[in-house]
């Protein structure tokens, strides 16, 4: 029978060979049982080894860890363990008297827990020092500051313990858990649940749509298998490096959809290049040869552009950017490896039963591909190239216009779901306490102040720092000082008991109001950079405001050697793989107005708060890592249809059909697969969007809609109008660089 003819004991002897196959066959199909014994061991391995990913990765990596605000943040570790309050802990009494017996006896209950557990320092407490800003403005609540010691892995766990020991409701009073060691858990434990959601809701769907669009079971379990696969390997993969680096616990959302997208893209253009070449004669080796050397190139050259693409994020000195480049590049190396191994091994194996089961009819009739649908929109859009051309531009443009008002900022609760405790902590903080209690704190540090008696010097640079506007006050080695004039402090106070020098280093707290994630935490931490240093000593500035200002500082210098890799990446790949000039440039270009559109949107959405109530998240400055990323994966992911159409188109060129019928037919071979394949891949990235915490949800959202904008605008309207136009130079080329494709189609087999 042909399913199983040239499988003699479940391996082929690649003994003798057939005319026109090679002297040696490719491994999956000289030893598939081998291949996929192998493959199972390893993905049974790593499934062993990721079931621990998720407890060694971090939920920070938004700062630079050379910049000025990282030094001083190092710098009030080791001088000032107590400085930088990161865990607030707030005794609600529920008759809404902070002094009754019971609010007291569990505040004073808190202090004596708190104070016995190492690495945890008690900054300010109402409970221990009856201080008026320490107790909300309605008199129910009061409050105590906590610095829980170590970097951010140690305190963020620390937070874990002394929340399930100490947080929940008694009988007359609650206690809860905010500051930034506690949303990192709320964080973390948020990711996890969406994580599974995400899961939960992309696998089935996916499945449901692979049985659709291969019609039918077995061919549909294909792509899922590499995709499980790739998901488990890249997880493993990702728990190895974190235990030589920091990796970011968000990077996992792009393992899920990544993961599964690739695998359907890749096996559906494998699975459905080899059905048409088995169609013409039967034997299953020889149109797992052909696929192997046309649709196997093209995985080969699309999964190099996306892993490429990808790797620029290594270019940014934030590991949460940088773990986003991990992730992907693990995902794609094991989906290609699955999809050029396992994959043809299986289908060499099934033979004529992966098309058992079924669910829909095989189509009657083949249409040639140019009459297709997506032939036929091809030839509509080559018609009327100018005015096609212009609708679409014009679209995007449109689309991009509310990139001129964004706002950037860093995540911070808000972030969170508005049931989230961490965040309602937080805005408990912000608007429930009288002056600072519940603000911001921005420390000036010097490591090397020297004394002098009369601390004039010292003075008058606290003096300057109270007058910066948005600073409410300035506490000092040498006094208070508010908005220039000194002030007396209340005898006993915490908030001056704290040591401000140590030794020669010397630290000055500015209590401020102004949310530090945002345009005008930024603006205040410039102001007080700006604020001359007597003598010219050396002060660090830290604080999440400066920590905003320094991450952005680190984008800007890092976006354009990311861009310019990215452009000769993808000018150097398509060049290479289409032997064309022209096509690369056009692929950049075009990419690029399709991104700025999708970021456009993603502002209009999460920046002005448009559909915020549908989809459940609160208005804020986008988080100034993630239109990087966005535009990062969307354009891997695009180029990945860009050569799946390319190749098609080129099929069709080098087979002598005229420029107009190349174009037509090849998207009509190309475009059912492609948006089929974009489909599938939003659904996954939209999976991602049913997440809690909004970083996610823009990730998710922006991907998905930047997928099928491209599949269905770009490639369906604006690639057949660019070769309408530019006519047979759209395959100019030198010479030098048409003999070097010519030897690298030959030395693929192609």
């Amino acid at each position: 029978m042909t399913g199983t003819a040239t499988v003699t004991s479940g391996e082929t002897s690649g003994s003798t060979s057939p005319p026109g196959r090679p002297a040696r066959l490719p491994l999956p199909l000289r030893r598939p049982r081998a291949v996929l014994t192998a493959w199972l061991f390893l993905v049974v391995l790593a499934g062993i080894v990721a079931g621990g990913t998720l407890n060694v990765l971090k939920t920070g990596g938004f700062d630079d860890p050379s910049s000025d605000s990282a030094a001083a943040t190092r710098l009030l570790r080791d001088k000032f363990p107590a400085a930088q309050p990161n865990l607030f802990v707030l005794v609600r009494d529920k008759g809404g008297d902070a002094d009754s017996t019971a609010a007291t006896r569990a505040g004073r209950s808190l202090l004596e827990k708190l104070s016995r557990e190492r690495a945890v320092h008690i900054v300010a407490s109402y409970y221990r020092t009856p201080d008026p800003a320490l107790r909300s403005a309605d008199g129910a609540v009061g409050l105590t500051a906590v610095t829980v010691a170590g970097d951010q892995d140690a305190a963020d766990r620390k937070t874990k313990d002394l929340y399930t020991s100490l947080a929940g409701e008694r009988s007359d009073v609650e206690v809860r858990f905010g500051g930034i060691t506690q949303i990192n858990n709320d964080l973390n434990d948020r990711t996890e649940q969406d994580l599974k959601l995400a899961e939960s809701v992309a696998i089935p769907l996916t499945l449901l749509l692979l049985v659709l669009v291969f019609r039918g079971v077995v061919a549909a379990l294909l792509p899922l298998a590499v995709g499980v696969s790739a998901i488990v390997g890249a997880m493993a993969v990702l728990w190895c490096l974190a235990q030589l680096t920091s990796v970011s616990v968000f990077s996992t959302n792009l393992i899920t959809a990544l993961g599964l997208g690739l695998a359907v893209d890749y096996s559906l253009l494998i699975v459905a290049r080899y059905r048409q070449e088995r169609a013409t004669d039967g034997d299953d080796m020889a149109a797992l040869l052909r696929t192997l050397r046309t649709a196997g190139r093209t995985v080969v050259f699309s999964a190099a552009i996306v892993a490429s693409v990808l790797l620029t994020l290594l270019v940014f000195p934030l590991y949460f950017l940088r773990s986003f480049a991990f992730a992907g590049v693990a995902t794609v190396a094991i989906t290609v490896l699955g999809a050029l191994g396992p994959l043809p091994a299986m289908l060499l194996l099934l033979g004529k039963r992966v098309d058992k089961w079924r669910v829909l009819p095989t189509r009657a009739a083949q249409v040639v591909p140019e009459r297709r649908l997506w032939g036929r929109i091809a030839g509509g859009s080559m018609r009327r190239p100018a005015l096609w051309g212009l609708l679409a531009t014009i679209g995007l443009v449109v689309l991009a216009l509310p990139l001129g008002h964004a706002q950037f900022g860093i995540p911070d609760e808000r972030a969170l779901p508005k049931n989230t405790e961490s965040r309602q902590v937080a805005e408990a903080l912000r608007t429930g306490f009288a002056g600072s209690a519940g603000g911001d704190t921005i420390s000036a540090v010097a490591p090397a102040w020297d004394r002098d008696p009369s601390a004039t010097a010292l003075a008058t640079y606290a003096r300057t720092l109270s007058r910066v506007p948005g600073v409410d006050r300035v506490d000092s080695p040498v006094g208070r000082f508010v908005h220039g004039r000194a002030q007396a402090v209340t005898p006993g106070a915490d908030s001056a008991a704290v040591a401000l020098r140590n030794d020669r280093s010397v630290r000055l707290d500015l209590h401020t109001r102004v949310v530090p994630y945002s345009p005008q935490g930024s603006q205040l931490a410039e102001r007080v950079r700006a604020v001359p240093v007597p003598g010219h000593r050396e002060v660090y500035i830290a604080g999440l405001a400066a920590q905003l200002v320094d991450t952005t500082d680190a984008l800007a210098d890092g976006l354009p050697w990311a861009l310019g890799l990215t452009a000769l990446i993808t000018l150097v790949l398509l060049l290479l793989a289409t032997g064309s000039v022209l096509l690369p440039v056009k692929a950049v270009l075009l990419n690029a107005l399709g991104l700025a559109a999708v970021v456009g949107a993603m502002v209009w959405i999460f920046n002005d708060g448009h559909l915020s109530g549908l989809l459940g998240f609160t208005p804020s400055p986008l988080a100034i890592t993630m239109p990087v990323l966005l535009v990062c994966v969307a354009y891997a992911l695009s180029m990945d249809y860009e050569i799946f159409l390319l190749s098609r188109i080129k099929e069709r060129h080098i087979a002598g059909d005229p420029a107009e019928l190349s174009v037509r037919a090849g998207l009509g071979e190309s475009g059912p697969l492609i948006s089929a394949a974009a489909g599938l891949l939003a659904v996954s990235f939209f999976a991602i969007a049913l997440s809690g915490v909004s970083l996610a949800k823009f990730f998710g959202l922006g991907t998905g809609i930047a997928i099928l904008l491209d599949a269905v605008l770009i490639r369906g309207v604006l690639v057949p109008v660019f070769f309408r136009l530019a006519g047979p130079r759209a395959w100019w080329a030198p010479d030098s660089v048409k003999r070097l494709t010519r030897k690298i189609e030959m030395a693929s087999g192609h």
